[in-house]
């Protein structure tokens, strides 16, 4: 599965931006959103800002985000879902 977070732009130079969130601080490329600008917040996916959200949808995706972390913090750490699971790993696969 993949997500595509929601984070700030702090600077921008040229088509790449400075981005963080929780104090995550990374590096992305505003080429899919070149309107995108310091302050405004993107939803970043592999690199990549794919959408400019406004605070309020920014907000309620982080809030989300807040609440899966908090139904798995008291899980016990366990093998991951899928049809390999609990299965060694075999590296030549």
């Amino acid at each position: 599965m993949c997500l595509a977070i929601p984070m700030r732009i702090t600077a921008t130079d040229g088509t790449a931006a400075t981005i963080a969130a929780d104090g995550l601080v990374q590096k992305t490329s505003l080429m899919l959103v070149p309107d995108a600008r310091v302050g405004d917040f993107v939803l970043v996916h592999a690199g990549f800002a794919i959408a400019v959200l406004d605070s309020d949808d920014a907000a309620g995706r982080l809030a989300l985000f807040d609440e899966i972390v908090a139904m798995g913090a008291d899980d016990e750490p366990g093998p991951s879902a899928g049809p390999h699971a609990g299965r060694p790993h075999d590296p030549s696969i």
